[in-house]
């Protein structure tokens, strides 16, 4: 039996059973009482219905929003591609550069030695050594023609190097500028890249609730083929139960059994736990996270060791030993002063109907250690954490 169906099955149908036999066994209820109850089912399977589309709708809500968030991550990876497409051809003009760059500045700096040295030259060519004799008139032309020739060969070496500063000033600024372009896009790539990584992430997280909403939507499918399981079982009680009436009219036998007080709410705050554990499921109205849909649960669960026993929380008489979808196997015992206790998912049930039965009685086992237990004053749910002991739950 799934788990998902049971949690929330038990609102629809422990009530109903319980108001149901307690009437055949107890004669409390009027056998019309009976048949509004099973109207009553009929409601739930309309809510059902009502909860089943209120599903849909937010399963197609949330598949809206997946396929926005596909849209828009879909365009963040274009922008991501087109910007790390730039990015790999900025950096590779960057490289381009720095080499031109490099290139640059070895030329400005070998143009600037060489123009100093033909200057050292030029200066040190025209400063004779000491006085200039007549006779040495044609060494002082070959001086004078070397002078000029330095003094040209200086004005070129001159010229080359101020074209070289300004070849060198333009690869400067062509790299700087492709330095400062590859962080502006740099920046805007890690932007885009985080905005992806945001949208990925709430497109991931709507295909969980996505999952969620769609197993919720599949057990409120199978709560309602299971309602309406029920109904058809609670027609056939109802059959059965008129026949008790008829059975009770035409005799009085009765059987009873030995009370330990007469007075069961003294007993509130001090009964056993039914089964060793821990609440998991508590009583009285809840609202699901997901689907924002309420539900009503008519008592507790409880997990406890595996194959472990379920007792009885006081003395009283098995009335009722049933099975339904998604309540597995279940007892109804009643105890005095009209309160009656329920224990569903038991694998192995150790009584029968009509057993007298005292506090700590073994009513059968749970393989897995979970049970789902509820109280009544009649057909009025109890909260069953105030009935029983704290302590007696571990």
């Amino acid at each position: 039996m799934k788990k998902l169906i049971g949690k929330y099955l038990i609102i629809a149908v422990s009530g109903i059973v319980f108001s149901f036999v307690l009437a055949g066994v107890a004669g409390a209820v009027d056998l019309e009482d009976q048949k509004q109850e099973l109207e009553k089912i009929r409601k739930e399977m309309e809510d059902s219905k009502r909860n089943l589309d209120s599903l849909k709708n937010a399963e197609k809500r949330v598949l809206k929003d997946i396929s926005e968030y596909e849209q828009k991550a879909s365009m963040n990876k274009t922008v991501l591609n087109r910007l790390n497409n730039q990015l790999r051809s900025l950096r590779k003009d960057i490289d381009k550069s720095k080499n031109i760059l490099d290139s640059s500045e070895e030329h400005y700096s070998s143009s600037r030695n060489r123009y100093l040295s033909n200057l050292k030259y030029y200066y040190s060519g025209i400063r004779p050594d000491g006085p200039v004799l007549s006779d040495e008139i044609s060494k002082e032309k070959d001086a004078f023609r070397k002078m000029l020739y330095l003094k040209a060969l200086a004005e070129y070496d001159k010229e080359e190097l101020t074209m070289a500063s300004e070849y060198l000033k333009s690869a400067d600024r062509e790299y700087t500028d492709l330095v400062v372009k590859e962080k502006s896009v740099s920046n805007v790539h890690k932007k885009k890249r985080s905005e992806y990584t945001i949208i990925t992430s709430q497109k991931e997280k709507k295909e969980r609730v996505l999952s969620k909403v769609r197993r919720k939507k599949e057990s409120e499918a199978d709560k309602l083929i299971t309602l309406a399981e029920a109904a058809r079982q609670m027609e056939e009680l109802i059959s059965r139960l008129e026949q008790a009436r008829l059975d009770r009219e035409r005799s009085s036998a009765r059987i009873d059994f030995d009370f330990e007080t007469g007075n069961f709410v003294s007993y509130k705050g001090g009964l056993p736990a039914p089964l060793k554990g821990t609440v998991t499921s508590s009583f009285g109205w809840k609202t699901d996270k997901i689907t924002k849909l309420k539900s009503y649960s008519p008592g507790i669960e409880i997990k406890g060791r595996k194959n472990t026993s379920v007792v009885s929380i006081a003395p009283g008489m098995v009335v009722y030993i049933g099975n339904l979808r998604g309540y597995d196997n279940f007892v109804i015992v009643e105890h005095e002063d009209g309160y009656y206790s329920t224990y569903a998912g038991l694998d192995d049930v150790r009584v029968v109907q009509n057993q007298i039965i005292g506090r700590g009685d073994k009513l059968g086992v749970v393989s897995n250690g979970e049970i789902k237990f509820e109280l009544r004053q009649g057909r009025e749910p109890l909260d069953p954490v105030e009935w029983i002991r704290i302590d007696s739950f571990k």
